[in-house]
């Protein structure tokens, strides 16, 4: 196995990463494992090492693939350092999808099977270099590779199993994990135009990682590309299949897009999406015509909800209806009733909310009370009986089995009640 070493002076072997600054760029899981096997070192031997190389504690039943290596947490931007300290390696976060973080969301991120394209494998070998493992293989939308215009597999040609490609202690890339048979044997079939699509979209996002400039609010810019598209939130959001709330929580609480409303972005605005993450938007015009392309990207959990505005006076007055019931309900029932959570009543309608916990919380003390002093006085009728049949006491089962069946045999901290009754005392 051939080993290209950028500088000799690291800790760890300096390889070099492939496919840098293209849409081909090797993945950080990929390039874990490559490091491995240069050192004749399992995967999971690596990851313990390191991991208690940087003082952190190592679990009996550690597997190192379920730590994350391609999304955009902090625990991905901690394993690129890492490795980037032992290797003298710079930039390996740009293996992953770290770069991004202050741009896009994490659900639909990461897809939920590993997956591969048997062609690139077999064009690795084929040029004489190891195979290893695309970073656009994990991102959730691609399903194709754009290189060879085929649909990506995930399973393995041999044995026919799936997440073989490195979720395993021992990881050659290429290789089935489960039967060691070249995953580059797989067929598959030709990729769809949307799904070649959004390979491209993807991977120009990819050879062009972003830089993070503090004094531009992404905020700000996600309602100037509302504004030219749209011109207002509603219409944004149902011209792009979105949800109205998810699109207002951008602009006004912070909120990230996930992979799929970028996308939808890119699409419907006729603009690609590395240009849409630079924030390089000047002089763009969004098309008066909607694309004739279909991605049948997943619609939003709350699309074709409508949103509800409440009548705090009203809902008030209903809480005090409630107030004024025989019998007291607790504060979840009270919110059930209205249609809202408590803690919407807790912030909005205080005085009310608090008033029905507190006369929930009084009632049942009270109904607590009575039912003590029933299986007391029934305890007490009871042990007279057992004395007068000559009997000098009776044991708390013998007790239980007398009360079995009555609303009295569920009640809490019985022994305690027989020895108050056997007492005397309250």
């Amino acid at each position: 196995m051939s080993v290209e070493l950028l500088t000799p002076r690291s800790v760890l072997h300096a390889l070099k990463p492939m496919g840098q600054k293209t849409g081909q760029v090797e993945s950080l899981t990929g390039y874990f494992c490559r490091l491995a096997y240069s050192h004749c070192m399992s995967a999971a031997q690596l990851a313990r090492w390191v991991l208690k190389r940087n003082g952190h504690e190592v679990p009996s039943d550690h597997k190192w693939y379920l730590r994350n290596f391609v999304s955009v947490g902090t625990e991905t931007e901690q394993w690129a350092a890492d490795i980037s300290e032992l290797t003298s390696v710079g930039n390996l976060d740009y293996l992953s999808l770290a770069p991004w973080r202050q741009f896009v969301g994490v659900p639909g991120l990461v897809p939920k099977t590993d997956r591969w394209c048997p062609c690139c494998f077999t064009e690795d070998l084929a040029a004489g270099l190891d195979p290893y493992l695309r970073l656009a293989w994990d991102v959730a939308p691609v399903t194709a590779c754009l290189t060879h215009k085929v649909a990506l597999t995930h399973t393995c040609p041999h044995c026919q199993k799936s997440n073989v490609r490195n979720r395993a202690s021992i990881v050659v890339p290429g290789y089935c994990t489960a039967c060691g048979g070249f995953l580059g044997d797989a067929e598959t079939d030709p990729a769809t135009p949307e799904a070649l699509w959004v390979a491209r979209q993807v991977g120009s996002m990819l050879a062009d990682p972003p830089s993070l400039n503090e004094n531009e609010s992404l905020a700000d810019f996600l309602s100037e590309v509302i504004s030219r598209m749209g011109g207002n939130v509603a219409h944004f959001a149902r011209r792009l299949d979105l949800s109205k709330s998810g699109v207002w929580y951008w602009t006004k609480k912070g909120g990230l897009p996930t992979i799929h409303a970028w996308l939808a972005i890119s699409l419907h605005g006729g603009v690609g999406l590395d240009r849409l993450l630079r924030r390089g938007i000047d002089g763009w015009v969004p098309p008066a015509e909607p694309p004739q392309l279909s991605l049948g990207l997943p619609s939003a959990p709350r699309k074709g909800k409508p949103s509800r505005t409440l009548d705090w006076e009203e809902i008030a007055g209903q809480l005090r209806a409630i107030l004024l019931e025989g019998i007291p309900v607790s504060l979840e029932e009270a919110s059930a009733r209205v249609g809202l959570h408590s803690k919407q009543l807790n912030l909005r309608a205080t005085a009310e909310a608090r008033a029905i916990a507190d006369r929930f919380q009084q009632y049942r003390m009270q109904r607590k009370q009575e039912q003590e002093d029933a299986l007391k006085k029934q305890v007490g009728e009871v042990l007279a009986a057992r004395v007068a049949a000559g009997y000098s006491g009776m044991s708390v089962r013998d007790l239980r089995k007398e009360i079995a069946g009555t609303r009295m045999g569920n009640v809490r901290h019985a022994f305690s009640i027989v020895k108050q009754v056997r007492d005397g005392t309250n």
